[in-house]
């Protein structure tokens, strides 16, 4: 049996036009990786900023919550009781307060690089939503109601003189809802 073999070429430790085609693919495939990584890394680290400035107003209410009924509370701004100047206190009076006298007047929107704004809801038409705050009043309705909850936007007239259960939203970067947590306040 004579088979005859046929020398294929053989490489001689070059590179031909084809390998470096493929290298320079390879470079730019892991160039663009490592910019899409680097791009989402940071816009995560937005999102996870704008929900840390949620959980600092959670916290705040959460420790203002259960002493605001008494008489002495202060920030009186906040205190759930009626003081003798005005019928109560309101929810816009409590977060003017906070946003400009407390360690809450500090937060930066972390998309904007601008002092946190407050919005009545996020809303993904709007970008200039993109980590802003929520907060909604959570009222429940009488037993047996079909709805167990009404949600609605805390608005600055909402008077604070008696326990609010409050949920707290924060924008994402394309303007979607949130939930950082709910307090009684």
């Amino acid at each position: 049996m004579d088979t005859n073999v046929s020398e294929t070429s053989s490489s001689k430790g070059r590179l031909d036009s084809r390998d470096v085609g493929f290298l320079i693919f390879l470079a730019f495939a892991m160039a663009a990786v490592i910019a899409l990584g680097t791009l989402t890394f940071k816009e995560g680290l937005h999102v996870e900023n704008a929900k840390q400035n949620g959980e600092a107003w959670m916290n705040w209410l959460a420790q203002a919550g259960p002493e605001r009924m008494s008489e002495t509370y202060e920030p009186q701004a906040c205190a759930g009781t009626k003081v003798a100047d005005k019928t109560s206190n309101t929810w816009g009076d409590c977060m003017n307060y906070l946003r400009n006298h407390s360690q809450l007047k500090n937060l930066v929107n972390s998309f904007s690089n601008q002092p946190l704004h407050v919005v009545e809801k996020c809303n993904k038409s709007d970008l200039s939503t993109r980590g802003a705050i929520s907060f909604n009043n959570i009222v429940s309705t009488p037993v047996g109601s079909a709805v167990p909850t009404v949600i609605t936007p805390l608005i600055e007239s909402t008077p604070i003189d008696s326990k609010l259960l409050i949920r707290i939203t924060v924008c994402d970067k394309g303007g979607y809802p949130i939930k950082v947590g709910e307090i009684e306040f």
